[in-house]
């Protein structure tokens, strides 16, 4: 799966939110939603602009550009069109760091 490094820590996330980092020149997005924590590239697949402009409602989040809403845990588009997936970064959580796959990056 390729070397994690950190990016951010579970304190500097919002409760129920995302922040957006850059790894590699890459804008990724990393976030809470419930208890979860995820990561995805900062890009609509529909609109190709960044979603964190977005708003985050439970785990959808729906883009500023276009209205599309998108399950951050999942990925999928809602409704669920395949074409139209985010790009999810792989994550896991060493204490209270969250780190990122560079692979995905």
């Amino acid at each position: 799966m390729g070397e994690f490094v950190p990016v951010i820590t579970l304190e500097e996330l919002p409760t129920e939110g995302f922040k957006a980092v850059e790894i590699n020149g890459r804008q990724i997005l990393v976030g809470r939603a419930g208890q979860q924590v995820f990561a995805c590239v900062d890009r609509c697949p529909h609109a190709k602009r960044p979603l964190r402009t977005g708003k985050l409602r439970g785990q959808n989040l729906q883009c500023a550009w276009h209205g599309w809403t998108f399950d951050v845990l999942t990925g999928h588009s809602i409704p669920d069109h395949p074409t139209f997936r985010l790009t999810q970064v792989p994550i896991k959580l060493e204490g209270s760091q969250v780190l990122v796959s560079l692979s995905a990056c």
